[in-house]
């Protein structure tokens, strides 16, 4: 089974199924954690979760839609974009998804709609530090840590040669 599948298919153990009926005037709260890997991220991917993923929801009801408030915490593993070290950092996300409803409609699974908002809300350029300086391009060094020779030979042109 594809990581992608198999991590709906472990979400859905723990579906978000809200039945519209039981929806009141002030609305209705739900609390979900998950396991980290349950939104289908791998160690392949750039970032990834390692922390469980603590989800509220607040669902409103209209007469022709259904609102979702969802506000999400855990914590992310990545590597910077410039100097390549490994940054971890708390994270957290808020985002509203609405639904169309009609006097037919019983119940509304939210459990894709919010991984693929997870997802999509997941930082795509992660830097260790505002200032950092990355990796020289002629030798590799962290420029964060040191100064490479490789900067003196370019402020000097004329060692370069020696």
């Amino acid at each position: 089974m594809p990581a992608c599948r198999q991590a709906l298919h472990d979400l859905r153990s723990d579906i978000m199924k809200v039945f519209v009926h039981k929806i009141g005037l002030e609305g209705m709260k739900l609390e979900q954690t998950l396991p980290a890997d349950a939104i289908g991220l791998s160690g392949a991917d750039d970032v990834r979760l390692i922390a469980p993923i603590d989800i509220k929801t607040e669902v409103f009801k209209g007469e022709d839609e259904m609102i979702a408030k969802v506000a999400a915490v855990s914590r992310y593993e990545s590597f910077c974009g410039r100097c390549l070290e490994t940054v971890k950092r708390d994270w957290s996300t808020a985002f509203t998804l609405a639904f169309d409803i009609d006097g037919t409609t019983d119940f509304i699974e939210i459990d894709e709609d919010i991984r693929q908002e997870l997802i999509l809300n997941l930082p795509f350029r992660i830097l260790c530090r505002e200032d950092c300086r990355g990796l020289c391009v002629e030798c590799g060094a962290n420029l964060n840590d040191e100064r490479c020779a490789c900067a003196v030979r370019a402020a000097k042109p004329e060692k370069a040669k020696i």
